[in-house]
């Protein structure tokens, strides 16, 4: 057998050497194989919940909010990525054309919002809703100061101005939380686990579409919900009340 040197020394290795080395080797290539995997395994543990909201001419409905609260623990990647999201989060509820855009909005707990206005009429707007009650003075052109909301709800909003503009935020304890696009879909990537859900729409807002109040996400999922009411479509509206 050849002769390997160790250090100004000569030795003979025999198989058992060989053995303790290539075992040492196949230790460590698993150990650097798990450490590449760790990422992509918490990727699979991930499950997308998919929605389609319709009314009770099975027309699609938009402006459907769900919001999924996990009652489980999250994994110590989630939990670290919300103590790294602590810092007040920022959203924007704008004034366009004398409407609110987007006529709902949906935020986490702990959200700062802006009200910019660009419109070049003034927008005094406001809420009597328990969850935020505020009044933003006379302004146009012009982004008041943020408003921050710390509690969970629903709040309406309106203009003293212009009686026809409302809009709403709707305030989530959970992160995860979506809103039905124009088509009646959404669609949110999620830790796989138990969740509670909640159903909200400003033309429905005592409908329970949900079969159960809680659901069990382990793969990917799918959910048709239909309301019991006719929802209609504000595509042609027209304020018609002139340029004040």
């Amino acid at each position: 057998m050849n002769e390997l040197m160790c250090g100004s020394c000569f030795f003979t290795p025999n198989i058992c050497w060989f053995n303790r080395v290539a075992q040492n080797f196949n230790k460590r290539a698993v150990l650097a194989f798990i450490v590449m995997l760790a990422p992509f395994n918490a990727l699979a543990d991930n499950v997308t919940a998919s929605i389609t909201l319709l009314d009770a001419e099975q027309s699609p409905v938009k402006d459907g909010v769900v919001i999924f609260t996990p009652l489980f623990d999250l994994p110590s990647t989630e939990t670290k990525n919300s103590e790294a999201e602590s810092t007040p989060k920022t959203a924007i509820m704008n004034q366009i054309n004398k409407q609110f855009a987007p006529h709902v909005l949906v935020v986490q707990k702990n959200t700062e919002v802006t009200f910019p206005n660009a419109d070049n009429v003034f927008h005094h707007v406001y809420s009597f809703s328990p969850t935020k009650q505020f009044e933003l003075k006379l302004y146009k052109e012009f982004t008041a100061e943020p408003l921050f909301f710390e509690q969970a709800g629903i709040v309406d909003i309106g203009c003293n101005i212009h009686d026809w503009m409302l809009g709403y935020i709707v305030i989530a304890d959970s992160p995860y939380f979506v809103k039905t696009a124009d088509d009646g879909n959404a669609g949110i990537s999620l830790p796989a686990g138990k969740y509670s859900v909640e159903f909200w729409h400003p033309n429905a807002p005592n409908e329970k579409p949900f079969i159960e109040s809680e659901v069990e996400l382990t793969s990917d999922k799918s959910f048709t919900l239909t309301l019991t009411k006719v929802i209609a479509s504000d595509d042609d509206f027209d304020d018609g009340f002139g340029d004040y």
